[in-house]
């Protein structure tokens, strides 16, 4: 009885680890299978949005609506030369679109690239810019709390997004803030709106805006003392 029963609990086992190793082996196979259904999926992804597939799908559901339409044509009972009267009239609205997609493939071809403004990127010596900040603290119009002599010359010669400095003038009026940027557009040919688009220059509290620098109400020139200081500060 006893060898019976040890044998019994041995065939048990032997049941047992067959069936694991049955069901490990198709647990693997289809594991693989599936892998192998995930790689077949993605090539034909690839293959779907491969250019010469999409006009090669385009041409056959092109000629597979033709098809239909001249056989309603036929099958209604319209006569023969209605269908040449529909083929020449696609002909010329299929040669109108491809003129016109040829047009405006040339022309963004044409088009210059814009490069995105990233600095106001002035190339004057530090010295130059120093003797700037100097004048306009002298005269009391730049907020030496909020601009350092280190965070004028960051704004205005690094990247916008390498710094976080910026540039607050106080108790001066625009046209003497628009002469100071005049001659930085003249020297280094800034427009205004790269200084508006830095965000980082303000008077008063407020934004600096192409539109302000812009307005013809600004055209008066500021007091001579005023502009002497600034045009000293440029080598002659």
């Amino acid at each position: 009885m006893r060898v019976q029963h040890r044998y019994n609990i041995l065939f048990l086992i032997h049941l047992v680890q067959a069936y694991t190793t049955s069901s490990l082996n198709l647990i693997d196979k289809i594991i693989h299978w599936l892998d192998a259904l995930d790689t077949y999926k993605r090539r034909i992804k690839t293959v779907y949005y491969l250019k010469d597939t999409q006009v090669a799908i385009a041409i056959i559901l092109f000629f597979l609506i033709i098809g239909i339409v001249l056989y309603s044509i036929y099958d209604v009972g319209f006569p023969w030369y209605t269908s040449l009267i529909f083929i020449f009239l696609l002909s010329i609205g299929i040669f109108y679109l491809l003129i016109q997609i040829t047009l405006e493939e040339r022309k963004a071809k044409n088009q210059p690239s814009v490069e995105p403004i990233e600095s106001i990127g002035l190339n004057f010596n530090r010295i130059v810019l120093d003797n700037i900040y100097y004048v306009l603290r002298g005269y009391e119009k730049i907020d030496i709390e909020k601009t350092e002599i280190d965070d004028f010359y960051s704004v205005l010669t690094q990247p916008f997004k390498g710094t976080d400095s910026e540039i607050h003038f106080i108790s001066m009026n625009w046209v003497e803030l628009r002469y100071v940027l005049e001659k930085f557009k003249e020297k280094c040919r800034v427009e205004y709106a790269t200084f508006e688009k830095s965000d980082k220059l303000f008077l008063d509290g407020k934004p600096v805006t192409a539109k302000k620098l812009s307005n013809n109400g600004l055209r008066k020139h500021p007091d001579k003392y005023f502009t002497d200081k600034i045009d000293n500060c440029f080598p002659k």
